[in-house]
């Protein structure tokens, strides 16, 4: 893709998180395609599947689609993440909306409960820690800061989107990053946050 063009059914694969599976990207991949990119939808686990499995999976899907271009929502931006840290040839832009690099405070509150922790799965160690995955070319940050969300009582102090403070989505290698006035929920659901998406991957930049 080069200029402002639209790619015209250019594929993309998008990649959910951890509790809502595929249906919360329904609206999301529903706006891109009349955007002109072509969603595909990864169908993965995040409670049962490890890490490293997440990602090859990805690079499979990767490879079979055609898909050039990922986008990563929530802990699925994590496997997106680590997909293109170990896959650097395999994609050509990567988008990650919400994500949880540096861990998560409202995350650790909720696991210190025994009752809850099987909500979390094999995805409490990262959730809880984070992932520090170095120099990510070509990968774009989405942060939302508008704070609605039932776990907004455990953000306590600064900006956040509802669910994750805004400084637990920072990655100081990414490539461009941008900060909407949407809700954790509201970056795959409002118009802002596929616009942004679609500005990343076919200009190459946040920014009009």
């Amino acid at each position: 893709m080069s200029g402002d063009s639209c790619p015209c059914n250019e594929p993309v694969v998008l990649v959910p998180g951890l509790w809502f599976g595929r249906p919360a990207l329904w609206l999301l991949a529903w706006r891109l395609r009349r955007l002109g990119l072509r969603a595909i939808l990864y169908r993965y686990d995040a409670r049962a599947a490890a890490l490293p499995a997440a990602r090859e999976a990805l690079a499979r899907l990767m490879v079979s689609s055609g898909a050039r271009h990922v986008v990563g929502y929530s802990l699925g931006g994590i496997v997106v993440a680590d997909f293109c840290r170990y896959h650097p040839r395999a994609y050509e832009r990567a988008v990650v909306l919400g994500t949880p690099f540096r861990g998560s405070r409202a995350a650790r509150r909720l696991y210190r409960c025994p009752a809850l922790r099987g909500l979390f799965g094999v995805a409490a160690p990262v959730l809880i820690r984070g992932l520090r995955p170095g120099a990510i070319p070509r990968l774009g940050v989405v942060t939302g800061v508008k704070p609605r969300g039932l776990a907004g009582c455990l953000l306590a102090g600064g900006a956040h989107d509802g669910v994750l403070r805004a400084c637990e989505t920072r990655l100081r290698s990414a490539r461009d990053a941008v900060a909407l006035p949407l809700s954790h929920a509201g970056l795959v659901m409002g118009r802002l946050g596929a616009r942004a998406i679609w500005n990343y991957l076919v200009r190459g930049r946040f920014g009009d």
